[in-house]
């Protein structure tokens, strides 16, 4: 349900100022940041009606409104402006996102250490999902007469390589004939099926070839488990520490959530059809983030839904500037892991 024009104007100038200041609003101070002429009482009389509706709440009798849950999820739904980040501030997001740009976790842990420094808030960054991620090809490279090194990429873009041991001196030939065959056998094949059984079965179809470096299958299925791990990163817990916005129980809960993996893949994975998700108070439905204001913004890769980057903060955090960040940095992560997959 919209609310009628001035009220709404009336409860976006409040969450403004709250989230600006973090006081309570008065009638007559929030008289100075209305952009219409209306009277004080008549003022006092919209945020007593905001208040039944549950969109305010009064911390104290002598005091003004600030507000609630419900009023933050209103401002979220109707009444932010999104704003865009200045050409300047994107280019030097670029070019730190850039110089991390030979490994995408590498790219995903750079994304969510500038997002919590540029939000002053906590971030987290998340790989893809593995559940329908495969192979999409290896590479053999020669590191020494008896040494090679197995380097798999996957559909979503990860990377993962390990060392094995050469039987017999190799060449580059022998090499490329080897790496040939084991992408006719594996690209395409989803990780959560490169499983012993399945790697018996590579080998016996690989017959003489495999010869030269049986230790490789092991090194394959070594990296296929390694992929299929999700890797969740955070920074910026000290953040949190200097906002004053957290009580010591609040900021222990929220450590024990950045310690919970199966608590943050719940909410990184949440399933619906937006790019951006926030999540105020309880919406999160984790009681060790309830104090917490989140912000979730999805990557692609390949056009195709991946990993997310995160904005956990207080409920009365800057959400335009949150928005715009975990806009911007998720897009150019997901663009740059793309482009390695070129």
């Amino acid at each position: 349900m919209e609310l009628p024009a001035r009220k709404s104007k009336i409860l976006n100038a409040i969450i403004k100022q709250y989230i600006a200041t973090g006081e309570p609003m008065g009638s007559k101070g929030l008289l100075d940041y209305l952009d219409f002429s209306v009277s004080s009482a008549t003022v006092r009389n919209e945020m007593a009606s905001l208040s039944d509706m549950g969109y305010l709440v009064q911390p104290h009798t002598s005091a003004g409104r600030v507000p609630t849950q419900m009023g933050y999820r209103y401002y979220l739904d109707h009444l932010i402006e999104p704003i865009e980040l200045g050409g300047r501030e994107r280019r030097a997001i670029d070019d730190v996102l850039s110089a991390a740009a030979d490994d995408p976790e590498h790219i995903l842990n750079k994304g969510a250490e500038i997002l919590s420094q540029l939000t002053g808030c906590a971030a987290l960054s998340t790989t893809p999902p593995t559940e329908n991620t495969t192979v999409d090809r290896i590479r053999i490279i020669q590191i020494s007469r008896h040494t090679a090194m197995m380097i798999m990429i996957t559909s979503k873009g990860m990377i993962k390589n390990g060392l094995f041991r050469c039987d017999y001196n190799v060449t580059d030939d022998v090499l490329q004939v080897f790496e040939r065959a084991l992408n006719e056998m594996l690209s395409g094949v989803r990780l959560s099926s490169v499983t012993p059984a399945f790697v018996q079965t590579v080998a016996a179809a690989m017959g003489d070839v495999l010869i030269l470096m049986p230790q490789a299958l092991l090194t394959i299925m070594e990296a296929s488990k390694e992929a299929s791990v999700i890797n969740i990163v955070n920074y910026g817990l000290s953040n949190l520490l200097q906002t004053g916005e957290f009580q010591l129980s609040e900021l222990e809960g929220i450590y024990r959530f950045l310690q919970d993996m199966p608590a943050q893949e719940a909410l990184l994975f949440r399933q619906n059809d937006r790019r951006i998700s926030t999540y105020i108070g309880t919406e999160s439905k984790n009681p060790d983030i309830r104090s917490t204001g989140i912000v979730v913004s999805r990557y692609e890769v390949e056009d195709e839904p991946a990993g997310a980057l995160a904005v956990i903060g207080p409920i009365r955090m800057r959400y335009t500037a949150a928005v715009a960040y975990a806009s911007y940095i998720s897009q150019m992560c997901g663009k740059l892991i793309t482009e390695l997959l070129e």
